[in-house]
């Protein structure tokens, strides 16, 4: 028994169906977990072995480096060295290949490469350079920007979430709302001292915190109130138990 073989006994019914339907579009709706790579890769496999197409015909777009590495791997495990030969990009790579191999159609020749570290950080300080005094992420301490490695840490978790910059300031103003609601009431239980009698304060907050209406988030974001709601309902029973 092959590879290719093995890993298609273990495809439930809808992954063969996607595995197998190599002709048109085809689109496949799977959320965190589901195997995504698996079926990718083997579909490319079939596409393969049932077809004339070239693995150097063939192109494979994935958000991130992590996930393109792993597609790469999974897909040489199952049909060896022509993995090597398909395109596996991100979109960010693919397009600045696009861009290296047709420079005639861009201005001035243009040549692109992925930003290093070091260079993400030089154009973050050139941006940040150009803020407002009063701005908080202008703040310095001995000289560098406080907030400019943060900067670029929520970045690239945006990319990694898939959020636009509207996506975001959707989440944040959500976010701002649920803490307008409780910040006073938390504040003056917290400012006593802390002891299992809070908990009778505490619990009507936690309460009414699960019943706001659920704000419109983007696609897999969490409301804040849900995520507040049940870190109190672990507190007040490690509390009960603990008696602590």
């Amino acid at each position: 028994m092959t590879e290719f073989d093995s890993r298609y006994k273990n495809l439930n019914d809808e992954q063969r169906q996607a595995v197998d339907t190599i002709d048109g579009p085809l689109l496949v709706i799977a959320g965190p977990g589901t195997g995504k790579t698996e079926l990718l890769s083997m579909r490319v496999a079939q596409i393969l072995q049932k077809t004339d197409t070239l693995p150097e015909n063939i192109l494979l777009l994935t958000f991130t480096d992590s996930g393109a590495n792993a597609m790469r791997e999974r897909l040489a495990a199952i049909i060896g060295p022509a993995a090597y030969k398909v395109a596996i990009h991100t979109f960010h790579s693919f397009g600045t290949d696009s861009i290296n191999q047709n420079r005639e159609y861009f201005y001035n020749g243009a040549t692109y490469q992925a930003a290093d570290e070091i260079t993400s950080y030089e154009i973050m300080e050139e941006l940040f350079d150009t803020l407002d005094y009063s701005s908080p992420l202008a703040a310095k301490n001995n000289g560098e920007y406080v907030y400019l490695r943060d900067t670029l840490r929520a970045i690239s978790e945006l990319k990694s979430a898939g959020l636009t910059s509207d996506e975001l300031v959707q989440v944040l103003d959500a976010n701002a709302a649920v803490c307008d609601i409780v910040e006073h009431d938390l504040s003056d239980i917290f400012g006593q001292r802390i002891s299992t009698t809070m908990l009778s304060q505490l619990v009507p907050i936690a309460e009414r915190v699960a019943a706001l209406p659920m704000p419109q988030l983007p696609p897999a974001i969490t409301p804040m109130q849900n995520i507040l709601a049940l870190s109190m309902a672990h507190a007040f029973d490690e509390a009960m138990q603990s008696n602590k």
